[in-house]
């Protein structure tokens, strides 16, 4: 498991397998939700919480495909630009979804999450394979279970690198 400092936000996509993370802020996010209110939010909340050493993280738990959130109504390349709203307020944004990076063709999720983190000014983690919360029935208040796979950290100026997560 992994432990985040808190505060931190989780947005855990209505219908995403469980159990869901809980954080300093949880918002279960619906289907309908459009990205520019759930980026509107997250920078909101984000901008009002305590300062902390390691600054303000955002997780995101939801379906994922190449270079796709299957957050509210969905993000691909076209709301990345929304991503400027958490910048400067969150410093580390976890991408828990499946499959998200990938390294080719109109689906690099690579690129994706190397725009998402010049956008946002923050660090973005995520995975190459698919993620599952396995046979942990709860998860505590914090933490996020880990991640499967190669797990990549993407840098505010772009560059990215595997970690050990």
């Amino acid at each position: 498991m992994i432990k985040l400092e808190q505060p931190s936000m989780v947005l855990n996509a209505e219908g995403v397998p469980g159990p869901y993370y809980k954080m300093w802020n949880s918002w279960t996010v619906p289907p309908a939700a459009k990205p520019i209110d759930i980026m509107a939010w997250v920078a909101s909340v984000a901008s009002s919480a305590p300062s902390t050493v390691g600054g303000f993280n955002l997780v995101i738990n939801c379906h994922g495909n190449h270079a796709r959130l299957g957050l509210g109504t969905g993000f691909g390349w076209s709301q990345l630009p929304l991503f400027t709203l958490l910048a400067p307020s969150v410093s580390t944004i976890y991408l828990v979804a499946c499959n998200v990076v990938s390294f080719s063709g109109s689906g690099d999720g690579n690129l994706f999450c190397s725009t998402m983190a010049k956008n946002a000014a923050a660090r973005v983690i995520a995975s190459s394979h698919t993620q599952t919360t396995g046979a942990w029935p709860t998860i505590p208040y914090g933490y996020i279970d880990g991640f499967e796979g190669d797990v990549w950290m993407w840098h505010p100026d772009g560059s990215n690198e595997l970690t050990e997560l």
